[in-house]
């Protein structure tokens, strides 16, 4: 990684991938991710992490794997959800192929393999892999079921019926570039992963979708208190077991369940409003949460401040400055 006050030198050879991976003080769980791209069968990688205004102990817990494939950067002011920080990874981003992956999120080891390959095998401008959202409580039987996501329809992105959260998507540089970043999370109605998908498809983008597991998603949303805590227990089971991933993969989901499907009605009724310019989620999302209200109710449960103010005044910045030297000098 290049450090404070070293000179910044690019790398001759481009890699075939760039791992983008948005973080806030969360290192434990980060740790856990950073393993999981290590641990790729691929290795042509970059990983670029971007902390949304982190303690120190983010800087050093990607200082501590001393592989120069990963860099970090720091914004001076927190952002307050993903969309930012991954932007910027987007935008210093090297790799043909652009990866996201959630810092609380895992992939099995042949992830970049199995989408990458996909998409060249397709044309496809992104893949959707897929991915279980694992339940909180799935070890403990009963009612706890994990829920499957990136289904597609005849192989390809349906903007009805397609989950395909953010550590699933990988989609080339060349066609990123084209499509755009995420919207912030304040423009929107439903998750920015989601947003960002339905806009691509909305631009003509070929999304196809992979039949294979490889991606594993712990949401913060169920997990109450998680930044708070910071608790990677779960996180690091889970990594131990991908040392047999097909094992894994079997356990998963026998305790899984696939997204209802509408019916032939509901589903042409959605997929006009699709073609209309309506994103079926977002307009279900709209039903409980204002614009960016989501992004605040899942701060609530994530035991998050609300979002910081976009546009303080005077006497905000004087506070927040003052604040932050009072950390250091206590540090």
């Amino acid at each position: 990684m290049t450090l404070p006050g070293q000179p910044y030198q690019a790398a001759r050879i481009e890699p075939l991938v760039s791992v983008v991976i948005a973080t806030h003080n969360r290192p434990a769980a980060l740790r856990q991710a950073l393993k999981s791209v290590i641990g790729q069968t691929l290795q042509d990688w970059e990983a670029i992490v971007v902390g949304d205004a982190c303690r120190a102990d983010t800087a050093a817990t990607v200082a501590a794997f001393a592989d120069s494939r990963i860099s970090y950067i720091d914004l001076p002011v927190n952002f307050g959800e993903q969309s930012g920080p991954n932007n910027i990874g987007f935008a210093r981003a090297r790799g043909r192929f652009v990866a996201i992956l959630n810092h609380d999120d895992l992939w099995f080891p042949d992830h970049l393999a199995a989408t990458t390959g996909w998409t060249d095998a397709t044309g496809a401008d992104a893949v959707i892999a897929r991915g279980a959202a694992i339940h909180p409580d799935y070890k403990a039987g009963g009612e706890a079921r994990n829920a499957i996501f990136g289904n597609g329809r005849d192989g390809f992105y349906d903007p009805v019926i397609t989950l395909g959260f953010g550590s699933a998507q990988v989609v080339r540089r060349a066609a990123l570039e084209r499509l755009g970043g995420w919207r912030p999370a304040s423009q929107c109605y439903c998750e920015t992963s989601q947003d960002w998908l339905f806009r691509a498809w909305r631009k003509g983008a070929k999304i196809a979708t992979l039949p294979h597991l490889t991606v594993l998603k712990l949401h913060s949303g169920m997990r109450k208190g998680s930044y708070a805590h910071d608790d990677a227990r779960e996180l690091e089971e889970l990594v131990d077991a991908m040392s047999a991933p097909d094992a894994l993969r079997a356990t998963i989901l026998a305790s899984a369940t696939e997204p209802r499907q509408p019916g032939p009605f509901s589903y042409l009724k959605r997929r006009l409003m699709a073609a209309l310019g309506i994103h079926p989620r977002a307009r279900s999302f709209r039903r409980k949460h204002a614009r960016g209200g989501f992004v605040e109710t899942l701060r609530k449960v994530r035991g998050l401040s609300p979002m910081p103010e976009g546009e303080p005044d005077l006497n905000q910045l004087l506070a927040r400055y003052r604040a932050s030297g009072d950390d250091r000098k206590s540090g």
